[in-house]
């Protein structure tokens, strides 16, 4: 998918408030050599939407106000609900009333324990979770990679998870997000231009390629013709006419937030029936079990034949005492490798985006595994991490055994298929020597995948490993202690690899993953430091057995 998406195109007007218009092709006094230059150019003299002041200039490192912020997004989206009078104690008669009224009844605008703070200044975090939440967007995780992450505030982790990761923040090259401070005139602009290629914002035939997000903001609607957006194309809420489509091609998604007609007028040759959905017996039979059962959560899980069990206890680790936030194998049974996985979370925490392989592996990292992408858990779309290509030939370039996990969230064994498939057309072009993960998540009804039957979950994790193992390379399943447990037929997944989740600390009582079953990787901490790369770090354990 092209890398310019909705957000920030309706943060366009927000370098509008408290500004006099100029006249289009303006040339601001104040923007030359600017590091925002480029953008404020183009969104001033190709769409004449960024103003400046009456004494021509743009005030690039201006802040702006809460209430100020409101009214951009309530001019921009067109929100047609409102909150009653008296919803905020502080608001009665301010300027911005109106407009704020309407993001609550969206649930865009809060507030703080009652009161709107109309005129504070709107920080960093707070810009990106209205944007969010004003488009519907939540995270796929709300860890969030910044050195100073814990300055981040629990509201907006989710969704400044989200936007770092689809790198939508090009600003926080040294690792450091700012949430506290007040988001400026230059970094919206630059948030505009790194989310949106195009918008359309009068009712006009468009008939140009676009790589990357299209957006609709004209109320009449708009025709588009004979076109590729490799991105997203967004009707606000505003738009209440036809948007017509013709001999249109969408890579991304239709994502309609109002009332907007859209017809497509293409001709569509007739679908082909299509075979009937692969069934979970289509794919494994069901394993025995040994009749004994193990307790988990208060319920009982019958025990599966046949599947090696973890042997694992308490004085086979000991933190290490040169880097106590990694642990080291004591026991005999098994020599082990120290090895880290990685997304583009951990890029945007580091230099440049950039992890310094050569440096990991000079603080002992053996192995990694590379996120090479991801299903989104409420969207359903598949999306490559933006840094896949530079991780896996960065690793190996170094001399670290490299291997790949893709966030699954298959609900059917086709989708889970098509995971493999995409994954395997990722890796065309770039050698690795280690194995391939299917990381399969539930966390709570919020994820696609809740309410899947434990037998369509592991016939998913079937299918992958063996559509994965059929290209040449190891599967592996990466799974917790509940999908474990709850979602997968451990004797199905015997033949993979597996990959465990149990993290340790220093105040931990138990020292050793307690999975029943035995586990080839172990997954123990998310906050190891590694050098060559910013933040926190995920760190695990292979077992090899002796």
């Amino acid at each position: 998918m092209g890398k310019k998406r909705v957000f920030a195109a309706l943060l366009v007007l927000a370098v509008t408030v408290g500004s006099l218009v100029l006249p289009a092709r303006a040339a601001f006094t104040d923007t030359t050599g600017h590091w925002a230059e480029t953008a404020i150019t183009k969104w001033s003299e190709e769409y004449s939407i960024i103003n400046g002041y009456e004494d021509g200039t743009f005030r690039p490192d201006n802040s702006i106000t809460r209430g100020a912020f409101a009214g951009i997004l309530d001019r921009f989206l067109k929100f047609q609900s409102t909150s009653p009078a008296g919803t905020f104690s502080d608001l009665s008669g301010n300027y911005w009333e109106d407009a704020i009224l309407k993001l609550h009844a969206s649930g865009v605008y809060l507030g703080n324990n009652g009161q709107a703070l109309a005129g504070d200044t709107i920080t960093r975090q707070q810009a990106v979770t209205m944007i969010a939440r004003a488009f519907n967007i939540s995270g796929e995780s709300a860890t969030v990679y910044y050195l100073d992450a814990d300055q981040v505030a629990d509201y907006a982790k989710p969704y400044l998870a989200e936007m770092s990761a689809l790198g939508y923040i090009t600003d926080s090259s040294d690792g450091y997000f700012r949430p506290t401070d007040a988001i400026t005139r230059a970094e919206i602009v630059t948030i505009l231009d790194n989310m949106i290629e195009v918008l359309i914002q009068t009712s006009t035939t468009y008939t140009q390629d676009v790589e990357g997000t299209v957006m609709v903001n004209a109320a009449e609607g708009a025709c588009l013709q004979d076109m590729t957006i490799t991105g997203d194309l967004i009707l606000a809420p505003g738009v209440t006419g036809t948007v017509t489509l013709e001999n249109v091609t969408i890579q991304g998604a239709v994502r309609n937030f109002g009332s907007a007609v859209v017809t497509d007028l293409s001709q569509r040759p007739e679908e082909p029936e299509q075979p009937p959905a692969i069934q979970p017996g289509d794919v494994y039979t069901p394993s025995e079990t040994t009749g004994e059962y193990l307790t988990y959560s208060n319920q009982q899980i019958p025990i599966y034949a046949g599947v090696e069990r973890n042997r694992f206890s308490q004085g086979d680790f000991m933190w290490d005492p040169d880097r106590p936030d990694r642990l080291i194998y004591t026991g005999d049974d098994y020599r082990t490798r120290f090895g880290i996985d990685v997304s583009a979370y951990q890029n945007r925490a580091s230099a440049n985006n950039t992890i310094d392989w050569e440096a990991a592996k000079a603080d002992g990292v053996e192995f990694a595994m590379v996120r090479i992408g991801l299903r989104g858990y409420g969207s359903g779309s598949i999306m490559e991490d933006a840094f896949y290509a530079q991780n896996i030939d960065g690793a190996m370039a170094a001399g670290i055994e490299t291997g790949v996990y893709f966030f699954a969230q298959a609900i059917t064994v086709e989708e889970a298929i098509e995971e493999a498939d995409f994954v395997i057309s990722l890796l065309e072009g770039h050698e690795i020597d280690g194995p391939v993960a299917y990381d399969w998540e539930m966390h709570d009804s919020t994820y696609r995948v809740y309410g899947t039957t434990p037998e369509m979950a592991t016939a998913c994790a079937v299918a992958f490993c063996e559509r994965i193992e059929e290209a040449g390379y190891d599967a592996m399943v990466y799974a917790g202690q509940y999908v474990s447990y709850i979602k997968y037929d451990q004797g199905a997944l015997e033949p993979y690899l597996s990959w465990y989740p149990e993290y340790k600390s220093e105040s931990s009582e138990l020292l050793y993953p307690t999975l029943y079953y035995h586990m080839d990787y172990w997954q123990y901490s998310s906050k190891c430091s590694v050098a060559g790369i910013g933040g926190n770090v995920d760190v695990n354990l292979q077992f090899i057995r002796r």
